[in-house]
């Protein structure tokens, strides 16, 4: 058994607080599972955004653990096959059953699945606290090159995203207007404005999240990368502000209930404007929200995730 500090965790995988979800972990001699910890505080500045009044550790919280502790067991046990840069390719069928709450010690699991030629691993994850599952499913994670995942980025010249017209002609809430919408607060509104909530079909749904260096999440952040499970996170937003702004379910929370797939192609880096283009359908209380995220004129992800609306928790 190999152990791992909150430090040396830090080190391996270049992520800082807010976002290292890992106090510390412990590797199996074989190399194919690992356990982790996180001691869940009300300290912690994430409470002060979700949610004022109800503290829940976000969901794309608990995924950031189980990520990290999966490509710290790729990092130290497999070997490198593929390129130099471990990342997030994929999430699958990932259920959130349990909310996490302050005082909560929450047990992080990651058991390699499958091992593939090309440098991709599977691995099956999970996510416990004193009441019980918390969370689970199955990432992909992969080494590239870092040239695969990134995309030139010039001051002067850059391309014209496909919705700038369509966001521009459409109807604008700003982010005090989202926060009048959602329970949501800094540091944990990821949305910075939203086009066209609460208008009925054929209109689109667009957010908008720029990704500035100053953001209480990214604190400490020295790679300019912004974590995948955050992008999940502004997407989910925006569904809820849509649903939310409507009469009928004006005052409701919206709470995760899984991530049904998430593909990921390209990094978004600090000086980007991250844009959803997205929709979302509700079927009495459960709906489920689709969405692409862009960076310019490139796709960068995919999302599929399911909620639900209640009156509080």
């Amino acid at each position: 058994m190999r152990a791992y500090t909150h430090h040396q965790i830090a080190s391996l995988l270049e992520t800082t607080a807010p976002m290292l979800m890992l106090d510390m972990a412990e590797l199996d001699e074989n190399g194919d599972a690992a356990l982790g910890c996180k001691a869940v505080s009300i300290s912690e500045g994430v409470f002060q955004g979700h949610f004022p009044d109800q503290p829940i550790l976000p969901g794309v919280l608990q995924v950031s653990a189980m990520v990290q502790l999966s490509r710290l067991l790729f990092q130290e046990s497999i070997p490198g096959i593929g390129g130099t840069q471990i990342v997030l390719r994929q999430i699958r069928r990932l259920k959130f059953r349990k909310p996490v709450l302050p005082g909560n010690v929450m047990k992080v699991e990651a058991r390699l699945q499958e091992r593939r030629v090309d440098g991709e691993a599977e691995f099956q994850v999970s996510c416990s606290t004193e009441a019980g599952l918390a969370s689970a499913g199955t990432i992909l994670l992969a080494r590239v090159n870092t040239s695969d995942y990134d995309h030139p980025r010039h001051i002067a010249s850059r391309p014209e995203s496909p919705f700038r017209q369509a966001m521009a002609e459409g109807i604008v809430t700003d982010a005090q207007g989202l926060m009048n919408i959602l329970p949501h607060r800094p540091p944990f509104l990821l949305l910075d404005k939203a086009v066209n909530l609460g208008q009925p079909e054929p209109a689109r749904l667009y957010g908008c999240k720029n990704l500035s260096s100053c953001d209480m999440m990214m604190a400490g952040n020295t790679t300019g990368v912004y974590p995948f499970p955050l992008m999940l996170e502004a997407a989910a937003q925006l569904g809820c502000a849509h649903l939310l702004s409507q009469p009928e379910y004006k005052g409701k929370l919206g709470i995760f209930l899984g991530i049904d797939e998430a593909n990921f192609y390209q990094h978004a880096k600090f000086g980007d404007s991250l844009v959803i283009a997205g929709h979302c359908d509700l079927g009495g209380r459960a709906g489920m929200a689709e969405g692409e995220l862009w960076v310019d004129d490139q796709k960068i992800a995919t999302c599929a995730m399911k909620f639900i609306l209640v009156d509080s928790l």
